[in-house]
């Protein structure tokens, strides 16, 4: 009965270690709405428009990297890679100011996400 008891005293022990060491779920809808919130930007509704776009397809691309199977390593460069991606792609639709301005602002909204899900600070930095 000891050892019975010893071993799911040991069970228990792990799984609470391995839950705590794990990341964090963000929403979907969450990372999406504070790419989203631009209203300090004053940006012309169609530029609103396109980045809201935007940010859907580069929202879903994000999550196809963090619900993959593949090592938190491999996931890291993944989304430095796509976040270098977007940069480019921004300053394409926006130019250069707007891009860092809006990049910037991103940088403070997504900080508390990134606390959450660490694999989502190569995304928030600029």
């Amino acid at each position: 009965m000891k050892k019975i008891t010893l071993i799911l005293t040991v069970i228990a022990l792990i799984a609470l270690n391995l839950k705590t060491y794990a990341q964090e779920e963000v929403p979907k809808e969450l990372l999406l709405s504070s790419l989203n919130s631009v209203a300090h930007l004053k940006l012309e509704n169609e530029q609103v428009t396109q980045l809201m776009d935007y940010n859907r397809g580069f929202v879903d691309e994000v999550y196809e990297i963090l619900e993959s199977d593949k090592e938190d390593k491999y996931k890291k460069k993944s989304m430095k890679i796509l976040a270098e991606k977007r940069e480019n792609d921004l300053r394409q639709l926006f130019g250069k100011h707007k891009t860092n301005k809006y990049l910037k602002l991103m940088e403070d909204e997504l900080r508390p996400l990134g606390r959450k899900n660490k694999l989502l600070k190569p995304i928030m930095q600029h």
